[in-house]
């Protein structure tokens, strides 16, 4: 356990506050540039004349790129500095910015969406290093990581809103372009008030561990994404898989064997971390691929614009941004297991009561992401705390490593593998489901095939008419279609959501089973390197 350096209740100085500030507001261009291009890709497809698969590609850039190269940040930052690291990142991530608004075609957009996911992948792991050092006392520094994640947190709340209304405006483009004020704000105050902070001793990059993680993450990352589309019993899928599994395993034999690690994964060996660690990646997977979820069945079922989509996912953030704060201040007055204890159960809770909501109403929804901000809130915050708690302040950066690692993989996987558990629910029922109010088959597989592809139970409209699949429909047959495949989208909204809250109803059992009733007791022990 880190020994407290300040005495608690100090007043905080100005470096300190404007610590926060600085790396806030860099993590809320990360947060922001995760979600705030979502509601432009309409505009995008029409621009560039691409298909929809395509576009996803501009989306999985970013966080695939975040996700593979995040551990390799943290060594850097150890290595030459966290301050250092964190200037540079931001100033990729802006030059990114703007060449992802002058993009001449889709391929330069995927390119630069891509570098931008790296930089936000240092971005992450060094402001939190850096909100650490800056707080030698652990009851400050769980304040100061509750107004960081609060300050960040803000992004997930503007993000579709300033994304809809900057598209709709003025381009899409202003929707990447709009980082660049912030950027410039956020190197004056980081160039004025952060400290530079780093590992006293000086580690080389774990190149082969680096390979293996790209190799691992970034396979089972494009076969998730891939599988409805190919085939989830193709070759290409079926390889990517076992590569992507066989990858992370070679990857956690080799660091295990090696000198100088970019992950230590000895640390797992400590119980309370492993928890916190599976708890924090079990909380993105699902308020993540979640809100894929809900923003498709906002969009798509009840046919409400980017715009309003983007104002009912409010209650989610805006719950996210106020109780984050207090969490921190929980965490310092009462540690951080019994916050977390209660955070965890209302994040299930939450995503029972969207799923259960979505053939109800809007209105049920719109709750259950209130609950679920609340959840994350008091979950996101203390479970940092536990695990920022549990090293040294020298391995601040590998430890802020792995807990973004499984902040950036959660919410990449949660995104694979929840939109396609959705994808997969279509196409295994809905051609069964229309079989009564589309006889012909022919016609019933092309309407299918139509509504799965574009995950929208209005595309059946696209094969009714003259030239079409069914030509001429009978009286109530439309509203027959349209029916069903609403139905059958519902439903698999839900079993996707659900699979989510099983997840993290999964580590909700083992923080109250198998973690140690103190903050995190002492930091695992590494032999050797």
């Amino acid at each position: 356990m880190r020994q407290s350096k300040q005495p608690t209740g100090t007043p905080w100085t100005r470096t300190q506050t404007l610590t926060i500030v600085a790396t806030g507001l860099g993590l809320f261009l990360v947060f922001l540039d995760a979600l705030i291009a979502n509601v432009a890709l309409p505009d995008i497809q029409r621009d560039f004349g691409v298909g929809e698969s395509g576009l996803q590609w501009v989306v999985a850039a970013y966080s695939i790129g975040m996700a593979v190269f995040i551990m390799a940040g943290a060594t850097a930052a150890d290595r030459f500095g966290r301050r250092l690291l964190f200037l540079t990142s931001v100033s990729v991530f802006t030059l990114a910015s703007v060449a992802a608004g002058l993009a001449p075609g889709l391929t330069a957009l995927a390119v630069a969406r891509a570098v931008q996911g790296v930089a936000a992948a240092t971005v992450t792991v060094t402001s939190l290093a850096l909100v650490s050092a800056a707080f030698p006392d652990d009851a400050d520094r769980a304040k100061a990581i509750g107004l960081w994640t609060g300050v960040a947190s803000v992004a997930t709340a503007l993000g579709p809103t300033i994304g809809g209304v900057l598209t709709e405006s003025i381009s899409w483009r202003a929707v990447f372009m709009v980082n660049v004020p912030v950027s410039l704000l956020v190197l004056a105050l980081t160039l004025r008030y952060v400290t530079e902070s780093r590992e006293e001793r000086a580690r080389g990059f774990d190149w082969g561990g680096q390979l293996l993680f790209v190799v691992g993450v970034g396979a089972l990352a494009y076969g998730l994404i891939q599988g409805q589309t190919v085939g989830w019993s193709s070759p290409e899928i079926l390889t990517l898989l076992a590569v992507g599994a066989a990858g992370l395993v070679a990857f956690a034999w080799y660091e295990l064997r090696t000198p100088q690690p970019m992950m230590d994964v000895r640390l797992f060996g400590h119980r309370t971390y492993a928890v916190a660690i599976a708890t924090i990646f079990s909380a993105f997977f699902s308020a993540y691929g979640m809100l894929l979820v809900v923003t498709q069945y906002f969009q798509n079922v009840e046919a409400y614009s980017p715009e309003r989509s983007g104002l009912l996912i409010l209650p989610f953030s805006f719950t996210i941004m106020v109780l984050s704060p207090i969490s921190g201040r929980l965490v310092a007055r009462f540690g951080p297991l019994p916050v977390a204890r209660i955070g965890q159960p209302l994040l299930v809770a939450s995503l029972v009561v969207i799923a259960l909501g979505m053939p109800v109403s809007v209105a049920v929804v719109a709750a259950g992401l209130f609950l679920c901000g609340a959840g994350v809130a008091l979950l996101a915050t203390p479970i940092t705390a536990l695990a920022m708690g549990s090293v040294p302040v020298d391995r601040a950066g590998m430890a802020s490593g792995i807990m973004s690692a499984q902040r950036a993989i959660g919410s990449t996987f949660g995104f694979a593998a929840l939109g396609s558990i959705l994808a997969v629910w279509l196409g295994s029922t809905l051609s069964a489901d229309l079989s009564e109010a589309v006889p012909d088959a022919e016609a019933r597989q092309a309407i299918a095939d139509r509504i799965v592809d574009e995950a929208n139970p209005h595309a059946y409209a696209a094969e009714v008419g003259p030239g079409r699949p069914l030509p001429a429909p009978s009286p109530g047959q439309t509203e027959a279609i349209a029916d069903a495949a609403r139905g059958d989208f519902i439903e698999g909204c839900q079993v996707s959501v659900g699979v989510g809250a099983a997840v993290c109803a999964v580590t909700m059992v083992l923080l109250w089973t198998a973690t140690r009733r103190d903050s995190g007791g002492d930091p695992p022990r590494r032999s050797g390197g």
